[in-house]
């Protein structure tokens, strides 16, 4: 694993491609039109968006611990790696397997280059499941 390095680095790493270095930025976009209080927080090396707090969602507390993110993100060689997605519905995933996302343990494999409308609405379902699951 390599190195946690700031939040904003992420975003504007040299050493991308640009079109991942894009996508990157995208996401970050998308999750904060999708959930504007969220938080950003680095968490195992990966940049991390989170939920304000677990009680009451206050846009000034902190979630409770890490394991309580929306999603963690990661740029790889192949695909734009979503991480925290222990549990969502098989059906969420089977809807988005014709733009090529895989499902690993507890992850989502999405290409660079699936159409923004459908990857926002993957990144909804992700976030939706995730409150449900962590603030029911």
């Amino acid at each position: 694993m390599d190195k946690a390095k700031p939040f904003d680095d992420y975003f504007n790493d040299p050493a991308l491609a640009p079109d991942k270095l894009a996508r990157m930025k995208l996401t970050r976009d998308i999750v904060h039109r999708l959930y504007p209080h969220v938080q950003e927080r680095v968490s195992y090396a990966m940049p991390g968006f989170y939920p304000p707090n677990a009680a009451g969602f206050s846009p000034s507390a902190k979630a409770p611990n890490a394991n309580q993110q929306l999603f963690l993100l990661m740029a790889n060689k192949g695909w734009l790696g979503i991480y925290g997605t222990q549990g969502l519905d098989d059906a969420i995933i089977a809807k988005y397997e014709p733009y090529g996302i895989s499902a690993g343990r507890g992850s989502l494999r999405v290409p660079y280059d699936m159409p923004v409308e459908p990857f926002t609405e993957l990144l909804q379902a992700v976030i939706n499941h995730n409150v449900s699951r962590h603030h029911g």
